[in-house]
């Protein structure tokens, strides 16, 4: 996407602050002309705003690990760079604020994230005073999330192979989205939830609607423990832009 001069103006004024960049005070993303093409050229090369943060946050940053080296590649070559990982969908900033509003985290509270990918979701959870445990199968990622400071503890590892262990106040998770795995992930998780804790996950319009084993036991785990759903529209697009159909899930855990 090429860039026009008047929005390398405006980002060789932002703020880039680890993956988030704010811009200029005299420059709101929501408004018609030069804030709306600025915000574009940013949503184009991996940007999400933050309503929370007040900034747009690069949620799939790799190699990268730093916002400005990729405004500095707009500044200079007139056009987005090239996203990085396109495969992968991560957790959009504003979803994974939402999802620590509705779990109503408090600062200590002890919170997992499984399959963590760059720790987009322990990020927002440590943003709020939580300690944060993450496993993610990727040494890179795993690295990636250590070397961030984002958790206490990160396990390198196949999280369904893992022993449950029922003593997190909330587990946050973004499944992968093939229905069987992403069923199988709900269901490991919920066993790592102390008697009153909750369960966040972003998940597929229809995840529970399967005929395989781990749908039926996600199905009866529903059941037995009672959940709330969220709709989110044009929240989550694929790598190629189309929007996905996707609900947030706030599943309860064991009562004693």
């Amino acid at each position: 996407m090429q860039v026009a001069h008047d929005v390398r103006e405006v980002l060789a004024r932002a703020t880039c602050e680890g993956v988030t960049v704010r811009l200029p005070l005299d420059v709101d993303p929501a408004r018609p002309g030069l804030g709306e093409r600025t915000a574009r050229v940013l949503t184009a090369a991996g940007a999400l705003f933050s309503h929370r943060r007040g900034a747009f946050v690069f949620a799939d940053l790799f190699p990268f690990g730093q916002a400005q080296p990729l405004i500095d590649y707009v500044i200079v070559n007139r056009k987005t760079a090239p996203r990085p990982y396109r495969g992968e969908v991560p957790c959009p900033p504003a979803v994974a604020e939402q999802m620590c509003d509705e779990l109503a985290l408090r600062p200590g509270w002890t919170v997992l994230e499984p399959s963590a990918g760059h720790g987009n979701l322990a990020a927002e959870a440590a943003d709020r005073g939580c300690a944060v445990d993450c496993i993610e199968l990727e040494h890179h990622r795993a690295r990636d999330i250590k070397e961030a400071g984002l958790a206490r503890h990160v396990i390198t590892a196949d999280f369904l192979t893992l022993p449950q262990q029922p003593r997190f106040d909330a587990v946050i998770m973004y499944p992968p989205f093939r229905r069987d795995l992403a069923a199988a992930h709900l269901v490991h998780a919920h066993g790592f939830l102390r008697p009153g804790g909750q369960l966040g996950a972003l998940v597929s319009l229809g995840l529970e609607n399967g005929v395989r084993k781990a749908s039926v036991a996600l199905r009866e785990l529903l059941q037995r423990n009672g959940s709330r759903r969220y709709a989110l529209e044009g929240e989550v697009m694929s790598p190629s832009g189309r929007p996905l159909n996707t609900e947030l899930w706030i599943i309860y855990g064991p009562q004693h």
